[in-house]
């Protein structure tokens, strides 16, 4: 009996070491690939992309009215939209984005385009994730906690 349970005892420890290990690699790959991830390099061809969401925040038609209440963004100035270049920011949203993915993927690295708008409001995309012309744009709060709604841009 003695040596069935000390079979047992080192049988259960060896799985919580192999298990702790598991765990311990997935977690490591999981933090290196969300370093990775960040800021797309160039914003120099996203000025227009930004100029859109300017457009939509800022004028008072009724086409730009219905757009900004769809996306949830709210009525500023122009120069409240505003492209990010900070890396951590970046890495907050691409994360962020990647779990809110149909199939959730927070362990692909990505490089998105992030719009602040206001102080509330954050618009991410992946200009890698897409089809057909079209970016999956996500409208995140300042936290990146909550996401009010994707669309293809």
């Amino acid at each position: 009996m003695s040596a069935r349970l000390t079979a047992s005892v080192f049988g259960f420890l060896l799985l919580v070491v192999l298990g702790d290990a598991i765990f311990d690699s997935t977690s490591a790959r999981a933090s290196a690939l969300q370093q990775q991830s960040g800021c797309v390099a160039a914003v120099a061809p996203w000025p227009g992309y930004m100029g859109q969401f300017r457009t939509i925040v800022s004028n008072t038609d009724s086409a730009n009215v219905s757009d900004r209440v769809f996306l949830h963004l709210p009525q500023l100035p122009a120069d409240s939209v505003s492209i990010v270049t900070d890396s951590a920011t970046c890495a907050r949203a691409a994360l962020a984005y990647g779990r809110n993915l149909d199939v959730p993927d927070t362990l692909t690295s990505r490089q998105v385009i992030t719009i602040r708008v206001g102080a509330t409001r954050y618009i991410v995309g992946d200009p890698h994730y897409g089809s057909g012309g079209y970016m999956l744009d996500m409208v995140f709060d300042s936290s990146f906690d909550t996401m009010f709604v994707s669309v293809a841009h």
